[in-house]
């Protein structure tokens, strides 16, 4: 007989499945019977995150947080790339990709806050990555053109983690 994980059941995991299942098709619907005059969405894949989050929040499975953070800010990002009047089409552009940074950061936010077994700090790279892209976007001019340095911080990022590392074994020794 197959082990179920410490904190896993199976009738919760199919619950929530359940219900994100019956909030994606109500929505669904809603679109179809009622043409919505804003483009709806930014709305609907941030619900949808939400949903996610609120399953994370319900069963503790790290499974659920990484959709959810991801399709949250992905799903702001689109709201506000929508409402708001941008000056530029960067910046539109820059509000969906800082919202999907911050989704990412807020994978490893979350799941430390929460005390989650499983939170790693692997989201904090993309979100990382796609929150100052996204931030110089949105500011413009200089900021833009610092992103063509951006192999100067991958190697300094680099060489900070290989000296951390040989710091580590050799207070092993």
């Amino acid at each position: 007989m197959a082990e179920v994980a410490q904190g896993s059941r199976p009738g919760r995991d199919r619950t929530v499945f359940a219900f994100v299942l019956i909030v994606v098709g109500i929505i669904g619907l809603i679109t179809q019977i009622w043409e919505p005059t804003a483009d709806v969405g930014g709305w609907i894949v941030f619900v949808i995150g939400l949903g996610f989050l609120g399953a994370f929040v319900y069963t503790h499975q790290y499974g659920y947080l990484v959709p959810g953070g991801i399709m949250t800010g992905l799903g702001l990002g689109i709201v506000a790339s929508e409402v708001i009047t941008w000056e530029s089409s960067q910046g539109e552009g820059g509000a969906v990709v800082l919202g999907l940074g911050l989704g990412f950061v807020s994978i490893w936010v979350i799941g430390t806050l929460m005390k989650s077994a499983q939170s790693h700090w692997w989201p904090v790279v993309p979100g990382g990555i796609l929150t100052i892209v996204g931030a110089a976007l949105l500011i413009g001019g200089t900021a833009i053109d610092l992103l063509d340095y951006w192999g100067i911080a991958v190697v300094a990022v680099g060489l900070f983690i290989l000296w951390r590392a040989w710091a580590e074994g050799r207070s092993k020794v």
